[in-house]
């Protein structure tokens, strides 16, 4: 095997969903967090943390969103479990949910 088919195969491994039954789409709601050795680091509230794959967007280390993506059954993130990214958005923070209504 070449060293570009070798390289091609590396590059498609790093989006590849899990397949079949394997297959497993999330829903996630957490905060994009420092500390990804090769991939965004993302918190989700339940405290499981995943790398990210995909079109973060304008998002960044601190914001809070909700996303959805598939679990990848290899990655170069080289830590976590991996998701390609689905969907991602802007998602309220707890700070802002947990006010008492304003009279």
């Amino acid at each position: 095997m070449g060293i570009g088919a070798l390289a091609c195969m590396i590059a498609l491994s790093n989006v590849l969903p899990a397949s079949g039954q394997d297959a497993m789409t999330l829903e996630r709601t957490g905060t994009l967090i420092s500390g990804g050795v090769e991939c965004q680091l993302f918190q989700a509230e339940s405290g499981e943390r995943y790398t990210l794959i995909g079109d973060l967007k304008s998002f960044k280390d601190g914001d809070r969103v909700r996303l959805t993506g598939e679990i990848v059954q290899m990655s170069h993130c080289m830590q976590e479990t991996t998701l390609l990214l689905n969907t991602i958005t802007d998602a309220p923070s707890d700070r802002h949910r947990s006010l008492p209504p304003q009279r």
